[in-house]
């Protein structure tokens, strides 16, 4: 049983992870300390404890902090989300995705605050994308997202 399955493919909230893969391994997980939750603004986030950064070949002494697990967690729904409406997801990682359906090739960046210019591109295949979409927590109500689409010209 691979108890660090809901931060590979996540980030998810306890409620999410409890919901996908059951509560034996959740429990397990944070039971041994593979997994720890960390409070945000969408409610507590499971990252990996000391045990499961070792497994990972990371440092023990590191916790992620709220601000960009929120961005990550938006990005994972987004795509998700996006992906049931037909996309697919050609790459995700972090606050950034890249997906393709409907003729046309959709980056998704997570942002902690209003953005100032638009994205730019991490890699080739980011640099195909037709539409950008930038991910924004609204600071003022906890349980609203706002989503800003930012269309890319030709010039």
């Amino acid at each position: 049983m691979d108890l660090l399955v809901p931060w590979r493919e996540g980030p998810y909230t306890l409620q999410e992870a409890l919901e996908r893969y059951g509560e034996a391994l959740v429990g397990e997980a944070l039971r041994q300390r593979v997994l720890k939750p960390v409070m945000t603004r969408l409610g507590p986030v499971l990252v990996p404890g000391g045990r499961g950064r070792v497994l990972l070949g990371l440092t023990r002494y590191y916790t992620p902090r709220p601000g960009p697990l929120e961005v990550a967690l938006l990005v994972r729904r987004q795509a998700e989300a996006m992906a049931r409406e037909g996309y697919r997801i050609l790459k995700r990682q972090g606050a950034r995705a890249i997906l393709e359906g409907r003729g046309e090739r959709v980056l998704l960046v997570g942002s902690r605050g209003p953005l100032g210019r638009r994205p730019r591109p991490q890699d080739d295949l980011e640099a195909t994308a037709t539409r950008v979409v930038v991910l924004v927590p609204e600071g003022a109500k906890r349980s609203r997202i706002e989503v800003k689409e930012v269309r890319i010209g030709s010039g």
